[in-house]
């Protein structure tokens, strides 16, 4: 694992040594282990590759980046892992291609010079890869395939520059740092921002899944070199569910199997739930090893604490288990987060991450984790109640949401008022898909027209016309899992887990988001994966055997913190002297008259606005972080 920068000046001009060290000094702990840069020339361009490097497979220095071929005519700089890399090397050692380390990274300017921008479809991994072509004097840019890993440009004409994260690019003094105003609604909608433009302007994310050319003062488009097949509404099932079981369970134990090769010690991120446990349970159980585990839980609030289940789950795998309290005195951590991020903190559960990464990194340098189970094969709540509203006559809506405001109010997000209410939300509408933009958007669109005093400006709604070419013929719950796995999973799922292990050097796989699990879960028709408003059925099923049968048949239960009780103590408390008792610094954005209002309704309990305030209050850091 690594961070990786670099500068393309197409004009000749030499960019400064102090620049590219401040680039790689701002990435340090993305790569504590060594820092180098290296200079290419084509002509009058001038490549400039950079890599801090956190040292996982050959931990010599003879390994450090920039990899070259035999010739140095091909260059490379990677965040991530290459898992096939002993495989390549074995079929391009065949080519007559020859190596110098054991590193993983070596191969990839060997797989490029075989293949071009092909080279990506054959990496099994998690990647972001930069690599410099000197025979053509131009720049590859690629993505993996689940976006586990960033990679962010900046290009005014004359220069190019990437890095693995923003502040790297700021550190610029030709990159101008201005605030991309079309995004806080989009923010304030969803907790997160889908790319490839970021809250900066001029500065843009590779998507997922993606490769990039620059060339001669030019970006090429990107383009997608794979994307996940869901089967249609009428699709024959490539596999009998005991055959899919089979193949869940040997392509998971695979994935799993090759994520565990490293040459520093390795552990896994253990909670309560079935993901966690399943990745822990094929390494303990069926592969005979012996595992570090870690977890985290509130102290202040049993209903979001994880130390028993994950305790529980240690003792039955024989883990040598370590686990951390939280509570709200942690919010001292807040703008730590918010520097770490480059970008306002959505997801609560940021800080949680950010704690057990901590605390992981001083036994482990690489944690294996769950991400991805949800969206592989269909986990959360939102896809069985979607299944459950298409098959609603439409006049329960009205009702059902007259009902649940009768019910009581409490400080628990997933309590029964707020499920109810989130279900019965946008009642009216006959879409099923429009209907389930409004169960996973945090500011609807009234609000954000009171509260964005710029509210001119569109929000970028996520609805079905955006993939309509793709959607159209898929069943409900591949509609929902395809959207889910375009923009929650890269844009909060998988940038939440990235920059807060990275923020302690630590290195995070993930076996759900393997390429092949992903194919295999996509290929399953709907009612393998929801079955009697079971979720993730067929996941269950093939892992029975190794499951503890509490595990089994547990409901989803998120990776969160007590967001709104915390508002009502030391938290809201916080936000008041940050956003009530002071001129904020998006005031040239945010109402502060309906700021108050929001807040004086969560404290008076008349409605849980914690999430709304969690948004408003990262806002709010992350300008006055940034100083715009």
């Amino acid at each position: 694992m690594c961070g990786i920068y670099g500068v393309i000046s197409f004009d000749g001009t030499n960019v400064e040594e102090s620049s590219l060290l401040l680039m790689g000094a701002l990435l340090k702990h993305r790569g504590p282990d060594a820092n180098n840069i290296k200079l290419y020339k084509k002509g009058n361009i001038l490549c400039y590759l950079g890599s801090t490097r956190l040292k996982i497979i050959d931990l010599s220095d003879s390994a450090n980046m920039p990899v070259e071929n035999e010739d140095s005519s091909i260059s490379a700089v990677c965040n991530g892992e290459i898992y096939n890399y002993k495989s390549l090397k074995y079929q391009l050692q065949e080519k007559g291609h020859n190596f110098k380390t054991r590193t993983d990274s070596e191969v990839i300017p060997h797989v490029f010079e075989e293949y071009n921008e092909q080279c990506f479809s054959k990496f099994d991994g998690m990647f972001s890869v930069a690599i410099w072509d000197g025979k053509n004097g131009r720049l590859l840019l690629g993505r993996d395939p689940a976006g586990k890993k960033p990679l962010y440009y900046y290009f005014d004409g004359k220069k190019f520059a990437f890095a693995s994260e923003i502040k790297a690019l700021l550190s610029l003094h030709f990159v101008k740092k201005k605030i991309n105003e079309n995004k806080i609604p989009e923010y304030l909608t969803y907790g997160y921002i889908n790319g490839p433009e970021t809250f900066y302007e001029g500065i843009f994310e590779l998507p997922p899944a993606s490769f990039l050319y620059v060339e001669v003062d030019e970006i090429k488009q990107a383009e997608k070199y794979w994307e996940p097949e869901f089967s249609g509404k009428n699709t024959k099932p490539l596999y009998s569910f005991d055959e899919a079981k089979k193949n869940v369970r040997q392509t998971m134990v695979n994935a799993v199997t090759k994520r565990l090769e490293s040459d520093v010690p390795l552990g896994v991120l253990l909670s309560g739930g079935i993901d966690s446990a399943i990745v822990t349970g094929i390494i303990s159980l069926l592969l005979g090893k012996k595992i570090n585990t870690f977890t985290v839980g509130f102290e202040d609030n049993p209903s979001f604490d994880e130390r028993k289940p994950a305790a529980f789950l240690a003792e039955y795998y024989k883990t040598s288990h370590t686990e951390m309290s939280a509570g709200v005195k942690d919010i001292s951590l807040l703008e730590k987060i918010v520097d770490h991020y480059d970008m306002p903190c959505g997801d609560p559960s940021a800080l949680p991450t950010y704690i057990v990464s901590k605390m992981a990194r001083r036994n482990v340098t690489v944690v294996l984790n769950g991400d991805g189970g949800d969206e592989a094969f269909a986990g959360y709540d939102r896809f069985k109640a979607a299944l459950i509203a298409e098959k609603l006559p439409g006049f329960i809506f009205p009702i059902g949401k007259m009902l649940s405001s009768l019910i009581p109010q409490n400080d628990d997000y997933n309590g029964l008022r707020n499920r109810l209410e989130r279900f019965f939300r946008d009642a009216g509408s006959k879409d099923v898909m429009s209907r389930h933009h409004s169960w996973i958007t945090i500011f609807d669109k009234e609000l954000i027209k009171t509260i964005y005093k710029k509210s001119d400006k569109n929000t970028q709604i996520m609805s079905e016309d955006l993939y309509s070419v793709y959607l159209k013929n898929l069943p409900l719950l591949h509609k929902l899992l395809y959207l889910s796995m375009m923009t929650y999973l890269p844009q909060d799922l998988n940038v939440k887990m990235d920059r807060m292990s990275m923020a302690n050097s630590l290195e995070t796989r993930s076996p759900f988001l393997d390429k092949k699990v992903l194919e295999i879960a996509a290929h399953l028709p709907p009612d393998y994966k929801i079955r009697r408003s079971v979720t993730k059925y067929v996941l269950r099923e093939a892992f029975k055997d190794i499951l503890p049968k509490n595990i089994y048949s547990a409901r989803k239960h998120g990776f969160g913190i007590p967001l709104s009780s915390w508002f009502k103590v030391e938290l809201g408390k916080y936000f008041e002297s940050k956003m009530l008792d002071v001129e904020t610094s998006c005031s040239a954005y945010i109402n502060p008259d309906i700021t108050r209002m929001l807040y004086n309704e969560h404290i008076l309990g008349k409605r849980d606005r914690s999430k709304e305030l969690w948004l408003l209050l990262q806002l709010e850091l992350w300008i006055n972080h940034n100083k715009f």
